[in-house]
């Protein structure tokens, strides 16, 4: 079934407002804004927030690091697949790295990267190395896995290996990337703002979620999730309208 046939507007609208209920009902039993604000608060929260002059740098300079480092991770992950999946050498001397990068808590690399690069920079390194493992992985498997019968096929047609890259694997490494990018871009979005909560640099939303932090402020830091959640979304539209054009009206022979 698929997910597009499982998404019901008005449940996801009668979900959202028990969420809502919930946390209107819980905190007015907590009254403690350190611990759980009211939403009356982080909507106060959020209206400050988006008034402050640092408001849209913060969101520019996160969103920059999280884009810049997933295509840096695509571009890297996708030229080391493809040599992997045709070179037993590669593939092997790839595996216990991919196998490393993989098992790494993203935090212990927050602070690594933190120690090996300027602030500035940190958060960048950090995309890079999370979102590499998935998509070399996405990769590899695209090629692996693609149809014996396919394939010799257009072996049997003397197709070329350049003619059957582009024309077969290229085409399903698009298709089976395009299933996972916005997750991993989401991904790659939430680790660059962690690095930046630590690492601090001048502008960002790890910065700013940093700074409500120091000052208790809680309603700030719900604030800062939910323009967090709404950005995500909008990528995640953004980078799903990209691909249906991708993918739109081409022919595929994978299909």
């Amino acid at each position: 079934m698929k997910t597009s046939s499982m998404k019901n507007k008005k449940l996801i609208f009668i979900s959202l407002i028990l969420i809502i209920l919930i946390w209107i009902i819980i905190s007015n039993i907590i009254n403690n804004s350190i611990y759980l604000p009211k939403v009356s608060e982080v909507i106060k929260e959020i209206s400050t927030i988006t008034k402050e002059k640092g408001f849209i740098k913060n969101i520019i300079y996160s969103l920059i690091r999280g884009a810049l480092s997933f295509i840096i991770a695509l571009i890297i992950a996708v030229i080391l697949g493809i040599i992997s999946s045709f070179s037993k050498l590669f593939y092997n001397f790839f595996y216990p790295i991919n196998a490393i990068l993989k098992s790494i808590p993203n935090i212990a690399f927050i602070l690594i990267a933190l120690i090996w690069l300027n602030k500035n920079y940190a958060p960048y390194l950090i995309g890079i190395v999370i979102a590499f493992p998935i998509l070399y992985e996405s990769t590899l498997n695209s090629i692996l896995n693609s149809n014996e019968d396919l394939l010799e096929m257009l072996k049997s047609f003397n197709i070329n290996f350049i003619d059957r890259l582009l024309n077969l694997h290229i085409q399903s490494i698009i298709i089976n990337i395009s299933q996972i990018a916005t997750s991993t871009f989401s991904l790659v979005f939430k680790v660059v703002i962690a690095g930046e909560v630590f690492g601090q640099p001048t502008f960002g939303i790890g910065t700013a979620i940093q700074g409500e932090k120091i000052n208790f402020n809680t309603a700030g830091i719900f604030a800062w999730i939910i323009i967090v959640s709404i950005l995500c979304f909008i990528t995640d539209k953004v980078i799903m309208s990209f691909i249906n054009k991708l993918l739109k009206g081409g022919r595929y022979l994978i299909d």
